[in-house]
C-alpha cells in the first residue's frame, strides 16, 4: 500500500459502488476521463487489478473485493472519529440532508418540512426528492427513506410508516368511460402508471394486481406526473392515497376493495446516529408521519 492515500481510496469506493466511471464522476463531480487515469495510477502502485472492464462497465474482481472492505473499514472508522468529536460539541446546527423518493418528497414533506425548520432554526435541511438510490456512505444524504427495507452496511434502519394505494379517476372519466365493478373491467379502460424499464425499486411495479396482469397506456416514472393525468381526466391510475388526497376534490376512487399497501423505511448511516441535529429531524420526521397515520392509510382504512 505504499503511496496509496485516503483520496485514492475514496476514488476507488466510488467507483466500486457506483460501478461505472461515469456515476462514480456524477458522486464526486470528476470527469470520467480523469478517474480513469486516477483509477489506473492507483493499480499501478498496488501491481494488481481491481476491475474487469466489460465495456463503460467495471466489474470489481477479487482482489478489489478486498481492498473495498479494507477501504470502508477504514472510512467508517474515520466517519466515527468524526461523529465523535462532533458529537462531543453537542452540534445542534449545521446541515441534514433527506433523500426520499418522489412521492414523499414533493406530494407530502416538500408541505411540511417548513414546520420542522421552524423547530431548529439552526439546521438547515436539504430535501432531495428523486427516484433514485441515496448512499449513505457516500454522504449523498443524511437520512434516507427507501421503499426497499436496506439490509446491509453499517446503517440503523427504522419503518417510518405503512401506506396505501388505490384506484382513483375524475368524475368526468368516470362518466365517459363507466365505473369499473372488477379488476377484469380494466382491460376497456385507458390506465396511467410507471414506465416499467425505467423503475429503481421492485416495489413500484403495480402491474400484477392479485391474479391480474394490467398494461399501461400512459407511464412516467413520477408519480407526480402520473397525479396529473389522471386529473387531466384521460386515464385511471394507481395512486398512494397521501397523493390522491392533494386532489380530493377532484378524484373518485374507485374499486375500493382492491388495495396494496408498502412501506417506507427511514436509515441513517450507523456512525452518524448520535449526530443531535440528525437524531432532531429523525424525530421530528416520525412525529409528522405518526400523526398524519390516516392520510396514509387511506379513506376507507
Amino acid at each position: 500500500m505504499q503511496g496509496v492515500d485516503w483520496d485514492d481510496l475514496r476514488l476507488f469506493l466510488a467507483i466500486a459502488r457506483a460501478g461505472s466511471l461515469v456515476g462514480a464522476g456524477r458522486t464526486l463531480d470528476l470527469d470520467h476521463t480523469t478517474l480513469s487515469r486516477r483509477l489506473a495510477g492507483l493499480e499501478e502502485k498496488l501491481s494488481i487489478k481491481l476491475f474487469e472492464r466489460a465495456g463503460r462497465r467495471l466489474k470489481i474482481n477479487a482482489a478489489g473485493e478486498q481492498l473495498r472492505k479494507t477501504a470502508e473499514t477504514l472510512e467508517s472508522r474515520l466517519f466515527s472519529d468524526l461523529v465523535s468529536i462532533r458529537a462531543a460539541m453537542s452540534d445542534r446546527s449545521g446541515v441534514v440532508r433527506i433523500g426520499a423518493p418522489e412521492g414523499l418528497g414533493i406530494g407530502y414533506l416538500a408541505k411540511r418540512i417548513g414546520g420542522i425548520a421552524e423547530l431548529y432554526p439552526d439546521i438547515a435541511i436539504e430535501l432531495i426528492a428523486l427516484p433514485q438510490r441515496y448512499s449513505l456512505a457516500a454522504r449523498e444524504a443524511d437520512i434516507v427513506i427507501t421503499l426497499e427495507r436496506p439490509t446491509s452496511g453499517n446503517q440503523v434502519v427504522r419503518k417510518l410508516t405503512d401506506y396505501g394505494l388505490g384506484f382513483y379517476a375524475t368524475r368526468d372519466y368516470l362518466r365517459r368511460f363507466g365505473v369499473p365493478e372488477r379488476l377484469e373491467d380494466l382491460e376497456r379502460h385507458r390506465l396511467c402508471g410507471y414506465i416499467q424499464s425505467l423503475l429503481h425499486t421492485r416495489e413500484l411495479d403495480y402491474l400484477r394486481f392479485g391474479s391480474i396482469e394490467l398494461s399501461t397506456q400512459l407511464c412516467s416514472t413520477s408519480v407526480i406526473a402520473q397525479r396529473d393525468i389522471v386529473l387531466s381526466g384521460c386515464a385511471l391510475g394507481i395512486l398512494p392515497h397521501f397523493v390522491a388526497s392533494e386532489a380530493a376534490d377532484r378524484l373518485r376512487p374507485v374499486l375500493e376493495r382492491e388495495s396494496l399497501t408498502r412501506r417506507y423505511w427511514l436509515t441513517v448511516h450507523g456512525d452518524f446516529r448520535e449526530l443531535v441535529r440528525i437524531k432532531l429531524v429523525s424525530r421530528a420526521l416520525f412525529k409528522l408521519v405518526k400523526q398524519d397515520r390516516p392520510l396514509f392509510r387511506g379513506p376507507n382504512a
